[in-house]
């Protein structure tokens, strides 16, 4: 890992939609996209074993959706901190994975303008813990 970057999971089904994600975070300097994920039971498994720190995870995804991967990530890695992305105004959706333990949300169509800052105030956040 290089010094000083965040170590990032991008999960999402999209493989174009991954790739832009990864970039914007490389594009910053300061995130290391060290896995892609496009289910939740690669995201779980992957968050794990790479030690990502932070997890961008889509809320649907096939073979287990966004809300399910993030309840079974934070009961097996509950240090690792989950943004939630989708591309749909799903109100409901967006607090059942809250509730699972997404520690924030972006619309995909806000990606550029607002992900590198979420995640910004997030780990200012654990820091000032």
């Amino acid at each position: 890992m290089e010094a000083g970057k965040y170590r990032v999971l991008v999960a999402e089904d999209d493989e174009a939609f991954q790739q832009k994600i990864a970039g914007v975070l490389v594009e910053d300097g300061r995130f290391e996209v060290v896995g892609l994920a496009s289910n939740g039971r690669d995201a779980v498994d992957l968050a794990e074993r790479l030690r990502a720190e932070l997890v961008v995870m889509d809320i649907e995804m096939p073979l287990c959706d966004g809300v399910e991967a993030t309840r079974l990530l934070q009961e097996a890695a509950p240090d690792v901190q989950v943004v939630a992305i989708s591309g749909h105004n799903y109100e409901e959706r967006v607090l059942e994975i809250r509730d699972a333990g997404a520690v924030d949300y972006v619309r995909k169509s806000r990606i550029d303008d607002d992900l590198v800052a979420v995640l910004e105030a997030l780990v200012l956040a654990l820091h000032n813990r």
